[in-house]
């Protein structure tokens, strides 16, 4: 007669879950395709970028407040915590475009808005790393929406008390945008886009087609905008501009 295997217990089944939520992200064939296009996920920045194993991760549970949407939306498209970058301590946060293109929704923003709050609490720098498709709808629509996914204000309200560094890392539409417009160091890597839309909106809007890069390419920013401090030709030169 066979013995059952014992069941496992609470807290070993909720790290195995955060475990594989961290591993499989949005799903495995997103993250291949990230990297059939030579591009990183925003784990594998956040990994490059700070001090080895001293990234400490919050909300990997979190998912969209819209029931039909809470078994695909791993962290709601975005990934934040603390770490360390030479030394010193930091908060962190960035765009997972493997969940919904990164969009900004309710719960993620509630995250990144967490974070954020904690950073000026402990005098910490904060660095966001931007690739969003925009807001999600419907999460976005509508007054009550606009409430509850709101345009960082506490960023323009923090009066220096904490620097804010911006590395646009990807197509960048929307929440991203509006928080590199508030920050005191923008990076943005070469062949990314930075603007407040895609130019396919653009173009139902006004009939009129525009480019990404004449968009918002590093070469507007740097040159015509000035938005962007610093063009790097890589991630890792990227990383490299934050540190």
């Amino acid at each position: 007669m066979s013995m059952a295997e014992p069941e496992a217990s609470p807290i070993s089944a909720h790290n195995d879950r955060v475990t594989r939520v961290r591993h499989e992200m949005g799903g495995l064939q997103r993250i291949d395709a990230i990297h059939a296009r030579g591009q990183l996920t925003v784990r594998e920045h956040i990994d490059r970028l700070v001090d080895e194993d001293s990234f400490c991760e919050m909300g990997t549970l979190a998912a969209s407040l819209d029931p039909a949407q809470r078994t695909d939306t791993p962290g709601d498209g975005k990934v934040v915590g603390h770490a360390r970058i030479g030394g010193r301590p930091i908060a962190i946060a960035g765009d997972d475009i493997t969940v919904r293109r990164g969009s900004s929704s309710v719960v993620g923003s509630r995250k990144v808005g967490r974070a954020f709050e904690q950073a000026v609490a402990a005098g910490e720098p904060f660095v966001y790393l931007g690739q969003t498709g925009g807001a999600r709808i419907p999460d976005a629509l509508g007054a009550e929406g606009l409430a509850m996914v709101p345009p960082p204000v506490s960023l323009a309200a923090r009066r220096h008390q904490i620097p804010v560094v911006t590395a646009i890392v990807g197509q960048s539409f929307g929440g991203s945008s509006f928080i590199a417009g508030l920050s005191d160091f923008v990076v943005q890597v070469e062949g990314t886009c930075l603007a407040v839309t895609s130019p396919n909106v653009i173009e139902v809007a006004t009939g009129e087609a525009v480019s990404m890069e004449d968009l918002g390419g590093a070469k507007v920013h740097s040159k015509r905008t000035g938005q962007v401090d610093w063009v790097a030709q890589s991630p890792q030169e990227a990383h490299e501009a934050i540190r």
